[in-house]
């Protein structure tokens, strides 16, 4: 019998994944995750840390990087185009996003304007570019990166909320389009990670938020590994659906 470690890490053997917004954080341990269970995997970035070139070099032959700014249509085409060139797109993980957080009447039509490119036109953009192919091979696999703040709400964070809000929507009219194409769409929903967004709070922020969590903050690794499995074979069954990772929201 296959070790359990071997199994995981065939089951997405010969298929091709695309990450958005894969320069560190969640996006760099989602690309890791995909690596390791056997896919080729393109990663979108727009400023790459050390440490996603040094996934590079550890994979030279199944990580591809695809430099640019995902809400823009060349960049979602060169994301596109290199997977055809790798046999086809078999999962998109949108993960790119940014922040401009204030109180709504301290919020600069800027700041809203940027947050919804970068994080809601960016998920359009690259889904428009990605089901062309996979309406093609009739098979695709889209995962959404939200947040529990797109289900709650936050303070501060009313251009982030609706943005993140928004991927869902587009999900389920995705889903409905394009579920008779072999495509299904998922978004996930993470609480506060020890990566990404969460990294960057101050501690005290960290810890009251974490403090309305049955578990607390949580391991980023475990996530990207939920997305990893959104993007194999186990979750054909798995459509139009929203994966709370958040630990158990506690009011």
């Amino acid at each position: 019998m296959d070790e359990p470690d071997a199994m995981l890490s065939q089951r997405l053997r010969g298929r091709v994944a695309a990450i958005t917004g894969a320069g560190s954080g969640l996006g760099l341990q989602t690309a890791e995750a995909l690596l390791q269970q056997g896919a080729q995997v393109i990663a979108n970035h727009r400023s790459p840390a050390p440490e996603l070139l040094a996934l590079r070099n550890a994979h030279p032959s199944a990580l591809h990087l695809v430099a640019g700014d995902a809400a823009e249509e060349p960049t979602a085409r060169a994301i596109v185009d290199r997977a055809r060139q790798l046999g086809g797109l078999h999962a998109l993980v949108h993960n790119a996003a940014i922040t401009r957080d204030r109180a709504l009447t301290n919020m600069s039509i800027e700041d809203w304007d940027e947050v919804m490119r970068v994080n809601l036109r960016g998920a359009f953009v690259c889904t428009k570019h990605a089901l062309g192919t996979m309406v093609e091979q009739r098979y695709g696999r889209l995962i959404y990166i939200s947040s529990i703040v797109a289900l709650v709400g936050n303070a501060g964070q009313a251009n982030y909320a609706a943005s993140k809000a928004g991927l869902h929507g587009l999900s389920l009219a995705v889903a409905q389009e394009y579920s008779s194409r072999g495509i299904r769409s998922v978004v996930i929903a993470p609480g506060i990670l020890d990566v990404g967004l969460g990294q960057r709070m101050s501690q005290r922020t960290r810890t009251r938020k974490a403090g309305r969590t049955l578990l607390g903050v949580g391991d980023g690794r475990s996530v990207a590994s939920a997305i990893a499995f959104l993007a194999g074979p186990e979750a054909d069954f798995v459509n139009a659906a929203v994966l709370r990772s958040d630990g158990g929201i506690a009011f």
